[in-house]
């Protein structure tokens, strides 16, 4: 049987080992206001981030507009440019529209010619003869047999095998 002093130390170095541990957890854990803390600095660097990421963007089509209106006005001299070549190299047996109402989108008279009214688009499908006929849209266009025939055909043990 152990003697009590051995009882009294083994129980000593059990509370000194706990609270060592207990003390080590402790440290490495954190408290919630350094959680707290840390979450606010986190949500003010994700916002700065996003703010500037806006700015990026707002400047992005801001230069893009600049860069339109810039193409704009030089595809107009281009167009003017090539206009009065063509005035006075063909001696004037052209009509030459000005390029300020070809690129003005606000005028009101401006009107479809009579020879683009009655055009249809091009269709994405080809048309059916019949209602009861199968479009080109259809699963089974263009099958002969149903799927299911070929689901048996392929699924037959004797073909399975020399698959294989």
């Amino acid at each position: 049987m152990p003697s009590g002093a051995i009882l009294i130390a083994t129980a000593l170095i059990g509370v000194g080992i706990g609270l060592a541990c207990g003390w080590l957890l402790g440290i490495r854990k954190k408290s919630k206001r350094d959680v707290i803390i840390d979450l606010e600095s986190r949500l003010e660097r994700a916002q700065e981030s996003r703010a500037d990421y806006e700015a990026d963007v707002a400047e992005h089509f801001a230069k893009t507009a600049r860069l339109l209106s810039r193409m704009t006005e030089d595809y107009r001299e281009v167009y003017t440019h090539l206009a009065a070549g063509a005035d006075s190299l063909c001696d004037g047996e052209i009509e030459i529209p000005n390029a300020k109402t070809l690129l003005d989108t606000n005028s009101s008279n401006q009107e479809i010619p009579g020879n683009l009214v009655d055009v249809i688009p091009p269709l994405d499908y080809a048309p059916r003869k019949s209602p009861d006929e199968k479009g080109q849209l259809s699963e089974t266009f263009g099958l002969d047999r149903p799927a299911s025939e070929d689901i048996d055909r392929l699924m037959e043990p004797d073909r399975l095998d020399r698959s294989a």
